[in-house]
């Protein structure tokens, strides 16, 4: 099986004032020791505000932590303290930050710059755009990160504040990291460990060491990456960073690996997942499983390589049924919002309406008022029947948006499936070394991925039941081209067509079976292979050519021989209502086919 995964770290992003010294047993002693204070009701409010921030800033529970700054922020506007106000909101955006809910940090940090803004404090200006940096890096908008991180920069350097500055030129590092922009995330984090001669803080020695060698993995400095990271983990461990460390150990293992190391990079991933499973951390379990599969597969230890694969789906399962639950919600607090605004509208229009009629009664005359009467009764129908057709129109809309979710989950709990048949088809495959059947399996194998393809495409796009068929064929082709290890490229000449799944399926499956018949018999003996895939459109059918310079193809000795992939093609392209031509040629193959468009 090919399993594709790219792994990067997640956002070592640090909260300006507070958060990257702490370890977690002192924060379980200082937060107990708070709340014991809290008990106490000797308290002044301003005294509450300040104890119940600082809670909330160690409590290690992350939903006691954010109770806790709620109550603070809550406390801090009755004796309307706005700096008191713009704080608690820093520490609710942290929170929610951690966890996962980035629209509520977001807005939090937004409401704290506001105050701060008015209130001219140009620090704490500068602590806000850090924060909303980490909100945008945190929904991989990285131009707009690095944006703000330059706000940021720009204020600590014109400051006495020395450690904000060289933790904000750390982040714009980082930012620049995942923006791909390794020259400069490579010259943020080395002007980082220059100011860090005079400030001496571990922890910006350690993260600014451990994602420089990030990048210099990247750019296959395997040295200087291997001696940074060993540095890192060696600062970070005392401090029982388990995050940072399970990362950096994985990037270290990768490392090994580029070297031809493998028994130290196995050691490597084995002891980050060990952590991560240790600190509770899932989406590093998800990751280090998937890139524990793709070295087992590399060194050809294909049970191990399937057990992680069935780690990898367990956590990825978990954790995109998270997300998906999130969306719901929020759909359903953005349904309550409609209809609250709705009602609301609607009082406004009678309230109007009211006034209206209270001037005309005021100098019309008897009859006047029978119209009026009329008119009023007339109006408040139609206001009802409007008030029914909003409703039902939010609820339609609302019915909609969780039915798109919950298609994409079955596309993607399809494509799931799909591709455990698959890897077991490969595994079994291996098992036949030499056996007839092996054919037939692998073959079933390239079906079964063409499928999964499809609903992986359907999955990813913003589409309910259609397909891009010209990312679909190349991104098909080229995986076949890669697992027969193809020397040559493919030519595509394809309009922008959208299909169906009903198409889409049956479709895959005859451009499956043609491709690998082509790399598999065709090119025997042939100095300059050639393989072209026209598609274009013409009214409501699809045209689809596809050429090789091969060796020739005669579909009479092919279905004298009961060819399966010749049925199947046939039989697809009948289903398509659609009709091809034999290839027979003793020059090349050419097939050309002609399929209805649904």
């Amino acid at each position: 099986m090919r399993h594709l995964f790219s792994y990067r770290r997640k956002y070592c992003f640090f909260y300006i004032f507070f958060y990257a010294t702490l370890s977690f047993s002192q924060n379980f002693e200082k937060a107990d020791s708070l709340l014991k204070i809290l008990e106490s009701n000797n308290l002044s409010k301003k005294e509450q505000v300040l104890t119940l921030r600082n809670v909330a800033f160690y409590h290690p529970n992350l939903n006691i932590a954010l109770n806790s700054a709620k109550q603070s922020f809550k406390i801090a506007q009755e004796i309307k303290e706005s700096l008191l106000q713009a704080e608690a909101l820093e520490e609710i955006s942290h929170i929610e930050h951690r966890l996962g809910n980035n629209g509520l940090s977001l807005q939090a940090s937004l409401t704290a710059l506001q105050i701060y803004e008015s209130l001219n404090m140009l620090e704490r200006q500068a602590a806000s755009y850090s924060q909303l940096a980490n909100n945008y890096m945190n929904g991989k908008n990285y131009d707009l990160a690095i944006r703000y991180l330059k706000k940021a920069k720009y204020i600590y350097s014109n400051s006495n504040n020395s450690q904000n500055y060289a933790l904000t030129n750390l982040n714009l590092g980082e930012a620049y990291r995942l923006a791909q922009h390794l020259d400069s995330a490579a010259t943020a984090f080395q002007q980082t460990l220059k100011l860090n001669k005079t400030l001496k803080n571990d922890i910006i020695q350690g993260y600014s060491q451990g994602n420089l060698a990030m990048v210099y993995t990247t750019q296959n400095k395997l040295s200087l990456a291997r001696q940074n990271l060993n540095d890192a983990i060696n600062i970070l461990s005392p401090l029982k960073d388990y995050y940072s460390n399970s990362v950096y150990l994985a990037e270290l293992g990768k490392v090994y690996n580029k070297e031809g190391k493998y028994k130290a990079a196995e050691n490597k991933f084995l002891e980050a997942l060990s952590m991560a499973k240790q600190a509770g951390l899932k989406e590093q379990i998800r990751d280090f499983s998937a890139l524990l599969t793709s070295f087992y597969e590399s060194q050809k230890q294909y049970p191990l390589a399937l057990e992680y694969q069935k780690s990898y789906q367990v956590y990825q399962d978990s954790l995109v049924n998270k997300e998906n639950i999130q969306k719901i919600e929020q759909l359903k607090a953005g349904y309550e919002i409609d209809k609250r605004e709705s009602e609301i509208g609607l009082l406004n229009t009678i309230n109007t309406n009211q006034k209206f009629w209270v001037i005309t009664l005021a100098v019309g005359a008897s009859l006047l008022l029978l119209f009026a009467y009329f008119l009023y009764r007339g109006n408040k129908r139609i206001k009802v029947a409007n008030t029914m057709l909003s409703s039902q129109k939010i609820i339609i809309t609302k019915r909609e948006q969780e039915k798109t979710l919950l298609l994409k989950e079955l596309n993607h709990r399809i494509k799931n499936n799909l591709q455990m048949i698959s890897s077991l088809l490969n595994l079994q495959s291996h098992e036949l070394k030499g056996h007839p059947a092996k054919e037939a399996i692998v073959a079933g194998k390239y079906r079964v991925e063409a499928l999964s393809l499809v609903h992986k495409k359907l999955y990813q796009e913003d589409l309910d039941t259609r397909v891009v068929l010209r990312e679909y064929v190349e991104e098909l082709v080229l995986g076949l081209f890669y697992g027969y290890n193809a020397s040559f490229k493919p030519d595509f000449k394809m309009d922008d067509i959208n299909v169906s799944l009903d198409t889409a399926v049956p479709l895959a499956l005859v451009i499956n079976e043609i491709i690998v018949n082509a790399l598999k018999y065709a090119y025997k003996n042939v100095d300059n292979p050639k393989l072209k895939i026209i598609m274009s459109q013409d009214n409501n059918y699809l045209d689809i050519q596809i050429i090789d310079n091969g060796i020739g193809f005669n579909t009479n000795e092919a279905e004298k021989n009961n060819s399966f992939g010749i049925k199947l093609i046939y039989s697809l392209i009948e289903q398509l209502e659609g009709v091809i031509k034999k290839p027979d040629s003793k020059h090349g193959t050419h097939w050309k086919m002609h399929v209805k468009l649904t």
